[in-house]
């Protein structure tokens, strides 16, 4: 028993050491449907980043409907940054769908990151890098470098 106990030991410390932290669950970001009214700032990101599939038909267009939105303080300067997703089946992925992270410019929003994941699995962690907290996602860890986040794979 002793000798299939050490066996299962050794098996699993790897596992654990190269596991990355990524910090503890702080916050989720609520992804929700744009609301019914006008979104001008909103709807022009999405003009700027998906020109030949925002309102358009076809394999992957999208509207409205098919988009969530949340906002959250990545560094704590009182400025929520917007997340959006991509919320079509037509743009899932193994990894997830679309998501983008967005920043407030004098110029309006400006995508500050990018990764994947789903509507009800964002998150916030107690990880800081240069005072920016670490977005968590089922598949993905965005982490801040430099000027913008990374996309890390979990899995």
């Amino acid at each position: 028993m002793r000798i299939i106990l050490a066996l299962l030991t050794l098996l699993l410390l790897p596992l654990g050491a190269t596991a990355q932290d990524f910090g503890r669950l702080m916050a989720q970001v609520a992804l929700q449907p744009l609301p019914e009214g006008e979104t001008p700032d909103i709807d022009l990101l999405l003009r700027t980043q998906w020109k030949a599939y925002y309102n358009a038909g076809g394999t992957h267009g999208f509207f409205r409907d098919q988009v969530r939105a949340g906002r959250i303080d990545l560094n704590e300067d009182g400025q929520a940054e917007l997340f959006i997703l991509i919320d079509s089946p037509a743009w899932t992925s193994a990894k997830g769908q679309p998501l983008l992270v967005a920043g407030w410019t004098t110029r309006g929003w400006t995508p500050i990151g990018w990764g994947f994941a789903d509507s009800d699995s964002v998150f916030v962690t107690s990880e800081r890098i240069d005072g920016w907290a670490t977005i968590l996602t089922p598949t993905q860890a965005l982490q801040r470098v430099g000027r913008s986040y990374q996309a890390i794979d979990r899995r």
